[in-house]
């Protein structure tokens, strides 16, 4: 009788450590400036990351971006350095890294303006227009 519980836990477990574990991963995704103007359909609980150049080469700020906070989640805002090389490029000055995650069903428009600090009577200029559509 402990020969056979023993034998059918061994198999039961044999069993379970043989099943595929199925990890369920939302989709990111990546946008650059050069993808300003496009519509992006998400799902609720997928991420948008726009990567930019960081236009302070120019004397630009970049201002905090526009958005339905309703809709996305901001979760994270880095200012990434240039990348190391043995000659720096000139006018190099990094990358902007956005990511939102989809919060709730709807539509809005991400939007990163820039301006110049010393050009107080010239709106800020537009630098990416996103779309974004997110879905159950």
């Amino acid at each position: 009788m402990l020969l056979s519980r023993i034998t059918s836990l061994f198999w039961t477990c044999l069993l379970v450590t043989a099943l595929p574990v199925q990890a369920a991963s939302a989709a990111t995704y990546t946008l650059t400036e050069k993808d300003s103007g496009r519509t992006v359909t998400m799902r609720v609980g997928e991420k948008l990351r726009l990567d930019l150049r960081n236009p302070a080469s120019g004397g630009y700020t970049t201002l905090a971006p526009t958005y339905d906070a309703t809709i996305l989640t901001l979760l994270s805002r880095q200012d990434l350095p240039p990348e190391k090389r043995p000659k720096p490029l000139m006018g190099d000055f990094g990358r902007l890294e956005f990511t939102w995650e989809a919060r709730a069903p709807g539509e809005t428009a991400v939007t990163v303006n820039i301006a110049r600090p010393w050009e107080k009577d010239k709106p800020p200029e537009q630098y990416v227009r996103i779309r974004v559509r997110v879905g159950r």
